[in-house]
Parts: C-alpha cells; sequence; structure tokens
C-alpha cells in the first residue's frame, strides 16, 4: 500500500498545482466566458479536427471519408496533429466511455472547448511530473525539483502552445522524459525507459520527433563532456547503446511515424527565399527576461549564471551552459530555421530554452546556502535593475516586479540565518516563493500576451455561438440541405474564412484549413483547375471560384451564401432566404459517379476549361487516351485592354498609382452575346514595396499574400471567371498602389454547353460506412466508373466480387473500370503498407523489450565494474 500512497500524493499534488497555475484562466473562463483556446488557429482547426476525428473514430472509420474536405485520408494528414497523437487518442477513449455512460456530450461544439482547459490542467500536471522525475534523476533535494518542475510546466510558452496548437506542447512532457532516460542511463545502464521515450515521441508527432533528436542529441553531447561521479559508463559505450536503442524506439514507433512523415513529403510547400537576418533586434518582442509575445524566463536565471562560485557543481555547470547556449541561439534566426528543417524561421524550439533556465535555477536553489551575501546582493539588485528597466523603457508596469523584490528579500534573510535547521526552512519558503514568482509571470504573459483584446473579441463563448462562427440557424439550414441531397453530393458553404466550418456542422464540403494536406489537392487548385483562393493560403483550399463546371464536377447540390456575399456559379436557383442566408439549387449538378467510355488524354490539356470540358465529356487519363478535339480559344487579340490609374512601366510590370488602378478589358459585343462568362488568366506578382494585397475583378476581391509571407501559395498565374458589367467591362483593380508584375496571359469564353448537355441522371446507389463505399450501379456499358473523391495509393475496389484496381483519373478522382452491366462496387482504403509497417514495428518492439532486458541483465553482473 505504502508503495502506491507516494506516488500518488505526488500526482494529486501535481494536479492541484496544476490547478493553481490556471487558475487565472479559470477566473476568466467562468467570468467572461474567455476560452482556453485561441482565435484563428485554435478555434479554426484544433477544435474542429478534433470533433471531426472522435466523430470518425466512434462511427468505426479509421484511415478515409469522403467528406475530408473533398475527401481523403485524415489519418495521415492529420498525423501533424492528433491522429497520431497519444494524448488525445487516450481522451478520446475516455471521453467515448463518459459519452457511452451519458456524462458528456462530445458531439457538441462546445464540448471540445471545455476539454481543452480540462486538459491543459492534467496536461500540466503531468510536466510537473516528468520534470520532477528528471530532478530526481539528478539527486536534488525536495524544494529543488519542486522549483525546477513549476519552473518548466508554469513556462508561458507552455500556456502559448497550448491556446494556439495544444499538440505542441505534449513536447513538454516528452523532453523531461528523453534528458531523464539518457541521465539514467548514465547513472545505471538501463536503456528500457530511453527506448519507450523515443518510440512516444516518434509516434506521436513526426514533427516534433525532429526537436527531440536535436535536444537529445545536444543534451548527450554535454554529458559527455561533463561527467558526473556516479556515472557508470563510457561516453563511447553510451553512444553506441544509445545508438542501438534509438534505432529500436525508431522502429518500433513506425506504425504511426511512417505515415505522418508520408504526409510531410506527400505535401508541397512554396520554398522559403526571403533572406534571413544573422541577429534578431532587441526589443520588446525577443526581451525574454520581462514581458515579450513568446516566452519569459524567470529573472532568477541571470542571478545563477553571474554566480561564478557554483559552475564547479556538474548539473550546475551543465544547464549554465545550456542556458548560455539557448539564450544566444533566441537571437539568431537561424537557428529557428534549423529547428524548422532548413525552412523558414519558426520560434518553436524555445521550449529547450525554458526546461534549460527551469533547471539552472533549480540548481541554483539546491546549492543556494553555499552563496557568499555579497555576490548575492550584487546579482540581485542587477536582475532586478533589468527587470525595472525594461519597465520603465517599454513604459508596462507587470504585478510580478513586486513580488520579484519579496524573493529577492527572503532570499538574503535565508543567507542571514546562521542556524542550519532555520537556514534550510528558510531555502525552502525561498524556492516556495520562486514558484509562486513562476505563476505571476505565467498569469500576467496570459493576461497580455493571450487574453489581448482580439483573443477575447474572439476566443469567448459569445463569439464561437455568433454568425461569424457557429448559429443555430446556421445549422438549421445545413441540416435541411443535408436532408435534401443524396449522401455524396456536396454543400458549398463556410462561415465567413472558416473553411473547416464543414466539420463542425457536419455536412459533406469542399473546404478545408490544415498545415498539410495531398499534394494533389494542391496541384489542383493551383494549376490543373486554377480554382481561386479567396483568401491565398498555403494551409487551405475552398469553394470552386464561381465556375459552374467546376461545381458540377464536384456534384455541389447546394450552396448557401450570406446577403452580402456574391460570386454565385451560373445555373444555381435560389430556393429559400432565410435571414441573413440565402440558399441556392445547382440544376446542372453532375453525377458523383458516372461511367464513360470516352477517355482523353491529359498532355494535350493546356488550359484549366479546357481540362474541365473534357472531364464532363468523358474522362481525362495520365499518358493514355485521345486527344481533346474541342479547345477553348484563346480571345485575347480580340480583347480591347487599357490601364486606369496605372503606368506600364515594361511588358511585364506596371506601376498602380491609385487604389484599385490597373487594367480594364473591353470585351466585344459579339463575344458578350456568344459566352455567358470569361475565364480571365492574369499573371499578377507584388513587386515594391512588398505588402499584402487585394486583386478586385468587377467586385469579386482575391486577397493575396506579401512575398516573404511563410503561407504564400508561389502561384501568380491566377484565374478568375467573370461577367462583363453592362458596359462590357472587366476590370482587374489593385491595391494598395506600387509596383506590380503584370501580365494577361489568356481570355477564355464559356457558354456552358458542354455542361447543358451533359447526362445528368443519377444512374446508381451510393453508400458509405465504418472505412467503406459501396455503389450499386445500374444499366451502364462498359468503361471508367468515376468517383469524384480523391485517389490515394491504398484504395482498393471489388467489383461483383473480383479484385479492380483503382485508378487516378481526372487530375484527382477516383477511377475503376468496369465491365458491361457490373451491378455492385466495393472500396476499401488502407493507408499503403500498414500492416508490413504494422509487423515491423511489433518486431522492433519485440526486439525492444530483449533488448532492455539484456541490458538490464548486463549492468547487474557488472554494476561494480569501474568505467
Amino acid at each position: 500500500m505504502r508503495k502506491f500512497k507516494r506516488p500518488l500524493l505526488l500526482f494529486i499534488s501535481f494536479l492541484s498545482l496544476a490547478c493553481i497555475a490556471h487558475s487565472y484562466i479559470l477566473y476568466r473562463f467562468f467570468k467572461d466566458g474567455i476560452l482556453f483556446t485561441g482565435p484563428n488557429d485554435g478555434i479554426e482547426q484544433m477544435v474542429p479536427i478534433q470533433l471531426y476525428l472522435y466523430q470518425k473514430w466512434s462511427e468505426g472509420t479509421f484511415f478515409y471519408a469522403t467528406d475530408f474536405g473533398l475527401g481523403g485520408d485524415f489519418f495521415t494528414d492529420l498525423s501533424y496533429y492528433f491522429s497520431t497523437n497519444i494524448l488525445f487518442i487516450v481522451n478520446t477513449i475516455i471521453v467515448k466511455g463518459l459519452h457511452v455512460l451519458h456524462l458528456v456530450n462530445p458531439n457538441e461544439l462546445m464540448f471540445w472547448f471545455h476539454n481543452a482547459i480540462v486538459i491543459s490542467i492534467i496536461k500540466c500536471a503531468l510536466v510537473l511530473g516528468a520534470t520532477y522525475y528528471y530532478a530526481t534523476q539528478l539527486k536534488l533535494n525536495t524544494i529543488s525539483k519542486w522549483v525546477f518542475a513549476s519552473g518548466f510546466a508554469f513556462s508561458p510558452l507552455y500556456f502559448r502552445f497550448t491556446v494556439y496548437w495544444p499538440f505542441f506542447s505534449d513536447v513538454f512532457i516528452l523532453l523531461p522524459l528523453l534528458f531523464a532516460s539518457i541521465e539514467r542511463f548514465f547513472k545505471t545502464g538501463k536503456v528500457g525507459l530511453f527506448i519507450v521515450v523515443v518510440t512516444l515521441s516518434f509516434m506521436n508527432n513526426f514533427y516534433f520527433a525532429y526537436y527531440q533528436v536535436l535536444m537529445g542529441l545536444l543534451y548527450f553531447l554535454l554529458r559527455c563532456l561533463i561527467k558526473h561521479p556516479d556515472d557508470v559508463t563510457s561516453k563511447w559505450r553510451a553512444l553506441r547503446i544509445l545508438a542501438v536503442s534509438a534505432v529500436l524506439g525508431f522502429g518500433t514507433s513506425l506504425v504511426f511515424f511512417f505515415h505522418g512523415a508520408r504526409s510531410f513529403f506527400n505535401n508541397e510547400r512554396v520554398r522559403f527565399e526571403t533572406k534571413i537576418p544573422w541577429v534578431e533586434p532587441f526589443n520588446q518582442n525577443t526581451n525574454i527576461i520581462f514581458d515579450n509575445y513568446l516566452i519569459v524566463i524567470l529573472v532568477i536565471s541571470v542571478q545563477a549564471l553571474l554566480t561564478f562560485k557554483l559552475y564547479k557543481y556538474t548539473y550546475f555547470k551543465l544547464f549554465a551552459i545550456l542556458s548560455i547556449i539557448t539564450i544566444i541561439a533566441a537571437f539568431i534566426p537561424y537557428v529557428d530555421s534549423i529547428f524548422n528543417g532548413f525552412s523558414a524561421p519558426q520560434k518553436r524550439w524555445h521550449y529547450l530554452l525554458a526546461f534549460s533556465t527551469s533547471g539552472l535555477v533549480a540548481c541554483y536553489v539546491f546549492h543556494f546556502l553555499k552563496i557568499n551575501i555579497r555576490t548575492y546582493i550584487w546579482t540581485t539588485l542587477l536582475s532586478i535593475a533589468l527587470v525595472l528597466f525594461s519597465a520603465y523603457w517599454y513604459d508596462k508596469y507587470v504585478i510580478w516586479l513586486v513580488w520579484l523584490l519579496v524573493v529577492g528579500a527572503i532570499g538574503l534573510i535565508t543567507l542571514r540565518i546562521t542556524k542550519t535547521k532555520e537556514r534550510h526552512m528558510t531555502t525552502a519558503f525561498y524556492g516556495m516563493s520562486i514558484m509562486i514568482l513562476a505563476i505571476l509571470v505565467s498569469s500576467v504573459f496570459t493576461k497580455y500576451q493571450i487574453f489581448h483584446a482580439d483573443h477575447e473579441k474572439r476566443a469567448n463563448t459569445f463569439y464561437v455561438n455568433a454568425s461569424l462562427y457557429n448559429t443555430p440557424l446556421q445549422q438549421s439550414l445545413v441540416n435541411e440541405m443535408a436532408d435534401k441531397k443524396a449522401p455524396e453530393e456536396r454543400i458549398d458553404w463556410r462561415v465567413n474564412e472558416q473553411d473547416n466550418t464543414p466539420m463542425y456542422q457536419k455536412f459533406k464540403g469542399l473546404s478545408l484549413y490544415s498545415s498539410i494536406f495531398d499534394q494533389q489537392l494542391i496541384d489542383l487548385y493551383y494549376r490543373d483547375l486554377m480554382i481561386n483562393l479567396k483568401e491565398e493560403s498555403v494551409s487551405r483550399y475552398q469553394s470552386t471560384g464561381g465556375r459552374a463546371n467546376v461545381a458540377s464536377l464536384f456534384s455541389v447540390r447546394y450552396q448557401m451564401l450570406k446577403d452580402y456575399q456574391g460570386n454565385l456559379p451560373d445555373f444555381f436557383k435560389k430556393i429559400k432566404t432565410s435571414g441573413q442566408y440565402r440558399l441556392y439549387e445547382n440544376t446542372q449538378a453532375l453525377p458523383a459517379v458516372r461511367i464513360t467510355n470516352q477517355y482523353y488524354d491529359a498532355r494535350h490539356l493546356h488550359t484549366p476549361i479546357d481540362r474541365e470540358h473534357a472531364m464532363i465529356d468523358g474522362v481525362v487519363l495520365n499518358n493514355k487516351g485521345k486527344v481533346y478535339d474541342k479547345k477553348a480559344p484563346n480571345l485575347r487579340s480580340e480583347v480591347g485592354l487599357q490601364y486606369d490609374a496605372a503606368q506600364k512601366v515594361n511588358d511585364r510590370r506596371i506601376k498602380v498609382t491609385k487604389d484599385w488602378g490597373g487594367a480594364t478589358l473591353s470585351i466585344p459585343h459579339h463575344l458578350q452575346s456568344k459566352y455567358n462568362d470569361f475565364y480571365v488568366i492574369v499573371h499578377v506578382k507584388r513587386g515594391q514595396p512588398d505588402s499584402n494585397h487585394v486583386i478586385d475583378v468587377n467586385g469579386y476581391q482575391n486577397h493575396r499574400l506579401f512575398n516573404a509571407s511563410k503561407y504564400r501559395t508561389g502561384q501568380y498565374d491566377l484565374l478568375y471567371r467573370a461577367k462583363p458589367n453592362k458596359n462590357g467591362k472587366i476590370h482587374i483593380g489593385l491595391s494598395p498602389t506600387g509596383a506590380y508584375d503584370f501580365n494577361i496571359l489568356g481570355i477564355y469564353g464559356e457558354n456552358y454547353e458542354t455542361l447543358k448537355k451533359a447526362p445528368k441522371e443519377k444512374r446508381y446507389t451510393f453508400r458509405e460506412s465504418h472505412s467503406k463505399i459501396e455503389i450499386g450501379l445500374k444499366n451502364h456499358n462498359k468503361g471508367m466508373m468515376i468517383l469524384n473523391t480523391p485517389y490515394r495509393k491504398g484504395l482498393q475496389a471489388r467489383v461483383d466480387g473480383k479484385s479492380v484496381t483503382p485508378q487516378k483519373v481526372n487530375y484527382f478522382m477516383v477511377g475503376i473500370p468496369v465491365e458491361k452491366n457490373a451491378k455492385h462496387v466495393e472500396i476499401t482504403y488502407r493507408p499503403p503498407f500498414f500492416f508490413t509497417i504494422l509487423i515491423i514495428s511489433i518486431f522492433f518492439a519485440i526486439a525492444s523489450i530483449g533488448f532492455s532486458k539484456y541490458m538490464y541483465q548486463k549492468n547487474h553482473k557488472r554494476k561494480s565494474e569501474p568505467y
């Protein structure tokens, strides 16, 4: 009983302390309804994705779904977020159990906002436990362990990560466990914990596994250089054994890691070409001891670094060196780039800085009674002066400044006391005062840097139930459309810029907001069909660009718009108005499942309009089929062009002198009478001064990012579907003023004859459930069955019980050859090599257990051998 009593009491202590650290957050939630989930990524990505995964897993769908944006492998593509996240998986299992008992309702969006706070508290408690365990490996005393654990767990960066990207903050648990496992090996020669931590790190998130590797190598290198008297192994032996253990852990993780890595390599990002500065400027945003947007370290660490007497102690020296390295690195953007895979600098590695300085402060407290009073006084005065100067310089007062003086006073009293018993007691009070300081620093950070004006405005219980995010009326209208349409048909609707609206309003749409998604969809939107993204972002796709052909090819049955929104495709008939919402039905929707024997070769299709027509008339194949002969002519030579409030610099560049200046196209009458719409393909790239900019095409505004943005698409050849105004004009306006690369590449007319003539009859039945799509076919000829959901390697098909290999057709769709009068098609999906990788992981897991036991027995025999 006693064996379990202490760990239980410790966990209760960790949980209680975590609740105290979240006290300000809980206060704001219950008082003002402020959510501990940030605007933008938090409410737009994290919560909808969690809800979506829970619902998919609950219904028995684990890999592929046609309602994941346009459809796809959500297990692979969401591995960057939660699909392989161990904590989320455990959380989901527990939530499912509570749901079965009718204690919670996880199908409601608000549940996951509440869940975020609960999980943050539990996770914070786990961080405290992991760090406390690591400190135990260092043989620190009790108060030093608590200082270490609280300093790291209550780091402002923990709260920042958790608010915006909760899966980020998992590393706060894994980092101390990784270092503890390395430390444990040096002291005992045991490798079991190291293998487990490596496995969990690679399984949990492939992106942060890279961070763990870099940080583990850095720590290992420092431990090889800074030996401890209790070490039982040499550095070369440690290198060999830990290398083998790392391979075993990595191999065990492959069942999750392999698919996460596939998602990364299957994604497409624009190469970051902006020049990276050598040094970060020192200002309020980089002042790490005061109150910046990213991280604040306890200023006690400055005192510790200046206490040179303590450098003779092994772990103090270790953390001092690690702190100096990370503090310097915090001002070098190239380090940010290295940690982001040598790409755009991202400040996501700074939790190592928080850990290093927390460990330094803990060692400082551990050796506190050995400090000379004079040294303590001048280092304390200097650190306080630095903070006071920062407060004066930035004209900003923070409440923990007063408490910092209290901490300094308690430390001075402790060193002045001569009686041993009382000195140890006041040392404990000194450590506790530092823990309170850590809580105050994180609370102030939360108040100013997390719960800022935009957060309070958009991340609250009112906003997430308002028309800019989610309302009962929106849900009612969505349910009405969903009940009327067929299961395979789509609804084109998103709440303003909420591209994951389909996830939380639970309908089959065609928008997605995710850092990683299938490359073929990127190609489809950027190059093959050039579907315009109203708000440029490499992490999003949405809608159809107002193009009737695309809407019909995607089987969009309904579209919903707010009363001020436009760019409605042709052939969409208004069927209902409710409040500010208008509902439209597509009168020319194509069946989601079609069979054709007309094959066209993609190599001979060079424009989006020709590709649309070929997909409507038949099916487009790669390197097979005949030439599509109904090519749309480029009307550029027949259309007049003049510049308004813009000066032509040369054939490829203009200078806009007034907002919305640009080019006006004059469409001749004979073309206006012949075509309903025009596809205008224009090359636009912002020149100097670089900035976000807007391209306005007859009132349709396309928001584009500045050239140095990490989230730009790198796509500058843009297609706009436009109707001439009553004067036959199409105006392309640019804002703000300045230089632009500008060139009209093509103008194509569309009269929709191809779409009108296409067969619309639905000759199939469709059912999707439990990771399986079943299609019943009616009378038809031999040909290619096309399903307008994304093809992914790993799809399997059976036609009337016989195995058939699915093909990629129409640039992204699923094609299955069928014989005449085939009746039943069954489509299933499993990520490529899934069972092979699973077997490999099991093999490595068994090998890991065997190797761990072997090392334990070997070290047990030679534990007395000198090294």
